[in-house]
């Protein structure tokens, strides 16, 4: 981040008289506001926040604002809050900050890198556990048994969606295979070759005038 705020209009500032504030602060007080709500968020069991809420309240929290895109300095607050739970041992609460899809996305691999973990071939179910154990620590609501890892319900909608289409693809492959499959066809027993006329005398095959000169 660039602690330089250019012309005479503060790019960061307190809301409550207008001064400037450089980024380095900012982000210093933003991560503390981010872990606060963070921590609120995981009071309720299966809840989590959309990032762009969660860059507005940190800035109401804070009481610093910034005209900077929330994209260019959210995820850095982000880790700093990931660093803060590991430091603390704290479950991971940044993995309660998804996207608009509700998906966490590739910035939830700081939290394994921080972890020494290795990356999960299913990144978001692996998200819903870490979610889990936040609301294990934080919530006030559990299930009486617990509860388990959930996905959010876009992520589960989508994936129950593929899940149905896969098997309907399946069940129309196995169909075409059938009827390509070759049918079982009865033999048709040849006709029998048309028998000459004999003797019957002799039983000698008989020329076409049937007359037999043997006889």
């Amino acid at each position: 981040m660039i602690d330089v705020q250019q012309g005479s209009v503060p790019t960061t500032w307190r809301a409550a008289d207008g001064s400037a504030v450089t980024f380095t602060e900012a982000r210093s007080e933003w991560t503390r506001a981010a872990h606060e709500v963070l921590a609120a968020t995981a009071t309720r069991f299966n809840n989590f926040i959309v990032n762009t809420e969660l860059a507005e309240l940190v800035q109401e929290e804070s009481g610093i604002r910034t005209a900077v895109k929330w994209q260019h300095w959210l995820p850095v607050v982000l880790d700093k809050v990931a660093e803060l739970c590991h430091k603390n041992n704290e479950p991971p609460l940044s993995a309660l900050c998804v996207r608009k899809n509700q998906t966490v996305g590739t910035g939830y691999r700081y939290i394994l890198e921080l972890a020494g973990l290795p990356i999960p071939d299913d990144l978001e179910m692996h998200a819903a556990a870490a979610r889990w154990q936040c609301y294990q620590h934080f919530a006030t609501d559990l299930p009486a048994d617990g509860g388990l890892p959930t996905l959010p319900p876009k992520v589960a909608a989508i994936r129950q969606s593929t899940s149905q289409d896969l098997a309907t693809a399946e069940a129309a492959e196995a169909a075409v295979k059938r009827t390509r499959a070759p049918r079982s066809t009865a033999a048709i027993p040849k006709p029998e070759p048309l028998r000459k006329p004999v003797c019957l005398s002799c039983h000698v095959e008989l020329p076409a005038n049937k007359v037999c000169y043997y006889c």
